[in-house]
């Protein structure tokens, strides 16, 4: 099985990356080796994951032939079950991180990155 890690600026995917640049940033990322000119995949002895460099609809849907738009608003990676969440989570905050957008794990429903704050201590 699998589930997936939504990297946007927003939930409208209202911000868009030039696609250049970023497939040089993932290209130099340990973890993954290029498979397609906007996908890729596992480096070899890393868990299993496909990353898709997509543009998508407000909505977020997409669809893919292989070939690299000249802008993306979406990273999308594809987990599997059978390996720790804690690589994919490290991975995706990077991808982020480059690109100043949020990482949403839709299998959890959570954010990945940015880190969510703590709660604030309230005074008695």
């Amino acid at each position: 099985m699998s589930w997936y890690v939504t990297i946007r600026s927003d939930v409208n995917y209202s911000h868009s990356a030039v696609t250049a640049p970023l497939v040089g940033f993932l290209a130099g990322m340990p973890e993954l080796q290029q498979i397609g000119p906007a996908m890729f995949g596992a480096a070899a002895d890393q868990p299993w994951v496909v990353v898709i460099v997509a543009a998508c609809d407000p909505s977020g849907n997409y669809a893919s032939d292989g070939a690299a738009p000249p802008a993306v608003n979406v990273v999308e990676l594809v987990c599997s079950d059978f390996a720790d969440p804690g690589w994919y989570e490290s991975v995706s905050g990077r991808i982020a991180e480059y690109l100043g957008w949020s990482a949403f794990d839709d299998h959890e429903g959570q954010q990945v990155w940015p880190p969510e704050a703590p709660p604030t201590p309230q005074p008695r």
